[in-house]
């Protein structure tokens, strides 16, 4: 909740000198890393951030399962903010994210993450989080082919201290932006985790999945 503050401190300073975008997006899956947050159902979502230099912050919603007997609203709103670092040719983007779940305050989570671009069209990342103890580290890279056509590929492997157990999830994404239709973004992405419950211990039974995801999307 603090970082939540902190973030919306942050839009409201950079907000008057800094560019700001929204983006809203509907989903046939929601999910994150590998594991969904909807059980498979579609979701609707929404932000905006804003950005003044390299300093960054924003706030972004989405609409998640609720578990049995769950009390609140089922939703996931999630705030961040950071600043890309530059020395010369080498980057380091440094920021914190906070994962608020409006339906169970127990599963909140923050988030310090790092990243990197080393080449054009790539990243390296780490994230951190702190209450649950996980790493995530991926390797992201993203192309732009011909007639308006662009190829997103992401790979990070799930990793908790105190589990001997760990979950690697490959994602594929292939988008198409419409101009002539207000700019929207449509997308298909084919979905890989190779173990539904990272963190439990090696001896138990790994649930692959992979999923097919559809969306639609746009930028304002």
């Amino acid at each position: 909740m603090r970082t939540l503050l902190t973030s919306v401190l942050l839009l409201a300073a950079l907000g008057a000198q800094a560019q700001q975008r929204y983006n809203l997006a509907l989903v046939s899956d929601y999910l994150f890393r590998g594991l969904t947050k909807t059980d498979h159902e579609p979701a609707l979502q929404g932000g905006m951030d804003v950005r003044r230099g390299d300093a960054y912050a924003g706030i972004w919603l989405s609409n998640i399962d609720a578990p049995e007997q769950a009390e609140g609203i089922p939703v996931q709103m999630d705030a961040y903010f950071g600043y890309n670092h530059r020395f010369g040719g080498f980057n380091l983007d440094t920021s914190v994210v906070t994962y608020n779940y409006l339906v169970d305050s127990l599963a909140d989570e923050t988030e310090f993450r790092l990243a990197t671009n080393p080449a054009k069209g790539w990243e390296l990342s780490v994230a951190r989080g702190i209450k649950q103890k996980t790493w995530y580290p991926e390797i992201r890279y993203e192309h732009y082919l011909q007639h308006r056509l662009y190829l997103d590929v992401m790979a990070g492997v799930w990793l908790q201290d105190d589990a001997d157990d760990k979950g690697f999830n490959l994602r594929a994404e292939l988008a198409r932006d419409f101009p002539e239709f207000h700019s929207i973004d449509l997308f298909v992405a084919l979905d890989f985790i190779s173990d539904q419950t990272p963190f439990g211990m090696d001896n138990d039974e790994d649930d692959s999945d992979i999923q097919v995801v559809f969306g639609i999307r746009k930028n304002f």
